[in-house]
C-alpha cells in the first residue's frame, strides 16, 4: 500500500511539473522530486495568478469606452465612413532618468531618439553637491541643458532630489553642523531649487529619509526637517506636485525590504499631520533579486491604501557583478533560479511593469538609466555601449508602443457612430470623406464621457 502511494505521489508531482513547464521553461520530471520542488511550484503558481490578475486590471483601469459620431453639415449621420484611430501619446507616465551631463556629444542624437521612442516623462537631476560644490557658487549648466532637452522632446518633467541627506551628492562638504545655520541653508536650498525649476512639473522634495546611513539633516536639525521642507515647498509653489521618495520596499529578502513598514508608517504619520505630500515615491532597484510579481502587487496595494498616487521612481535590474561589471549575477530570491541574462532581465521588466501598470494608484514607472555605458549599477541600462537596444528595451517597446497603445480601424454605422475601447491618452483620428482624408485630435480620459461629435 505504501509503495503504491509513493508511486502515485511521484507521478502526481511529475504531472504538476509538466503542467508548469510553460511557466518556468526549464523543469523536468523525475521521481526524486521533493518538498522544495513542490514549494517552488507553489511560488510559481502564486505569481502566475498575480500576473493574470494584473492583465485583467489593466483592461479595467487603464482603458475606457469611447464613441465617435460623424455628421455632415446638415446634421445627418454619415454611414459606412472609413475611420482610422491611433493613439499618439499615453496619459500614464513612462519615464527615465534623463542624465546627459557625461554623454559624448556625438552620441546625443541617437540617445535622444532611443529615449523619446519609449518615454514621455523625464527626471532632471538636481543634486546639490553637483550644483553647489562650493558655497554660494551655484552652477546650473547641466540642469538647464537637460530641461531644455526635455522640452525639445515634449516630455513631462520631474526634478530630483531637492533634499537628500544620506549621500554625498546631496550633502556638500561645506554644510555646517550647527542647527540654526543648517536650517537657514536648507530653507535657501529649497527656495533656490524650486525657483530654478519653475518650468518643471513635479518636485521630489525629500529623498531617502530612512536610508541605512544616518540622515545628516536629521542628525543636525532633527527629523522634522521633512515636514518643514514640504510645507515650505507648498507655500512657494502651491500649484506644483510634491513627492517623498524611499527605497527598501520590494522583495522577499530582508536585505532589500527593510524600509517596507517604516516608510509606510512615516507617510501615514505625515498625512495625519496634513503634510502636503502629493505623490508616494517607491524605488525598485532589484540588486540581483527577481522580485516576485505577487509581492510587488501586495506592496502596491498596501501603499495604495494611503490614498495618494504612487510612482515607481527608480526601477532597475542589476545583471552583472559590481566589481568587474562583467560576471553574470546570480538570481536571488525564491521566485526564479540561475544567473541573470539580458533575456531574463527583459522578462523581469515585463512582469514588473505589468503588475505596476495593473494598479490604479500607480501613475508612473521610471527606469533609472537608459544606457549601460554610464549606468550606476552594472547591466541596468536598456541600450548597450554601442547604443543598440537590449532585450529589455525591445520588451518595453512592445509593451508601451504596441500592447498598451490603441490602434483600430473601422466604419461608422447607420447612425454615424463608431464605438471602441482604448488606453488613456491623446489620439489622432483619420476620416476618409469624399476621397479626402481629414484628421482630428482627441483625448481619451478617465471619469468622463468620451464622446466626440465630428461634422464633415
Amino acid at each position: 500500500m505504501s509503495f503504491h502511494f509513493q508511486i502515485f505521489s511521484a507521478h502526481k508531482i511529475c504531472l504538476t511539473l509538466l503542467l508548469t513547464i510553460a511557466v518556468t521553461g526549464n523543469l523536468s520530471c523525475n521521481l526524486s522530486a521533493n518538498a522544495s520542488d513542490v514549494s517552488y511550484l507553489e511560488v510559481q503558481e502564486k505569481n502566475k495568478v498575480a500576473l493574470e490578475n494584473a492583465q485583467l486590471n489593466i483592461e479595467k483601469v487603464r482603458k475606457n469606452n469611447a464613441r465617435i459620431k460623424i455628421l455632415d453639415t446638415n446634421g445627418k449621420p454619415l454611414n459606412n465612413l472609413r475611420i482610422n484611430i491611433r493613439q499618439i501619446s499615453h496619459d500614464f507616465k513612462f519615464g527615465c532618468y534623463l542624465k546627459i551631463d557625461d554623454l559624448e556629444t556625438e552620441k546625443l542624437p541617437v540617445y535622444e531618439n532611443r529615449f523619446s521612442r519609449l518615454f514621455n516623462f523625464a527626471i532632471i537631476g538636481n543634486y546639490w553637491d553637483f550644483i553647489e560644490n562650493k558655497e554660494n557658487a551655484e552652477d546650473w549648466t547641466w540642469f538647464d541643458r537637460e530641461l531644455s532637452l526635455a522640452q525639445k522632446l515634449n516630455l513631462r518633467t520631474q526634478t530630483a532630489p531637492i533634499l537628500w541627506g544620506t549621500n554625498q551628492a546631496g550633502t556638500p562638504s561645506w554644510l555646517p553642523k550647527n542647527k540654526e545655520k543648517l536650517q537657514t541653508i536648507l530653507k535657501s536650498r529649497i527656495e533656490n531649487a524650486l525657483n530654478k525649476a519653475e518650468l518643471v512639473d513635479e518636485y521630489e522634495v525629500v529623498n531617502e529619509p530612512l536610508a541605512k546611513n544616518k540622515d545628516f539633516f536629521a542628525q543636525v536639525v532633527g527629523t522634522d526637517y521633512v515636514e518643514t521642507a514640504f510645507r515650505q515647498a507648498r507655500e512657494l509653489k502651491p500649484n506644483k506636485r510634491l513627492m517623498l521618495n524611499e527605497y527598501g520596499v520590494f522583495g522577499e529578502l530582508k536585505s532589500h525590504n527593510y524600509n517596507r513598514e517604516k516608510y509606510f508608517l512615516l507617510i501615514k504619520d505625515l498625512i495625519s499631520k496634513n503634510v502636503p505630500i502629493d505623490i508616494i515615491g517607491l524605488q525598485a532597484h532589484a540588486n540581483g533579486e527577481w522580485f516576485e510579481p505577487a509581492n510587488v502587487a501586495e506592496q502596491l496595494e498596501k501603499y495604495a491604501t494611503l490614498g495618494k498616487p504612487i510612482q515607481i521612481t527608480e526601477f532597475s535590474s542589476q545583471t552583472l557583478e559590481f566589481d568587474d561589471r562583467k560576471t553574470p549575477l546570480k538570481i536571488s530570491g525564491l521566485y526564479q533560479r540561475g544567473t541573470w541574462t539580458a533575456e531574463k532581465q527583459a522578462e523581469f521588466y515585463r512582469e514588473f511593469y505589468t503588475i505596476a501598470f495593473g494598479n490604479s494608484q500607480v501613475e508612473a514607472i521610471v527606469t533609472w538609466g537608459l544606457d549601460d555605458e554610464r549606468a550606476w549599477l552594472p547591466g541596468i541600462g536598456l541600450i548597450d555601449g554601442f547604443n543598440n537596444p537590449k532585450p529589455s528595451y525591445e520588451m518595453l517597446e512592445r509593451l508601451i508602443n504596441k500592447d498598451w497603445k490603441t490602434s483600430v480601424d473601422g466604419f461608422s454605422n447607420a447612425l454615424g457612430i463608431y464605438d471602441f475601447r482604448g488606453f488613456y491618452g491623446k489620439y489622432e483620428v483619420d476620416f476618409f470623406f469624399k476621397g479626402k482624408k481629414k484628421t482630428r485630435e482627441f483625448e481619451l480620459r478617465k471619469d468622463r464621457n468620451n464622446e466626440w461629435v465630428i461634422t464633415l
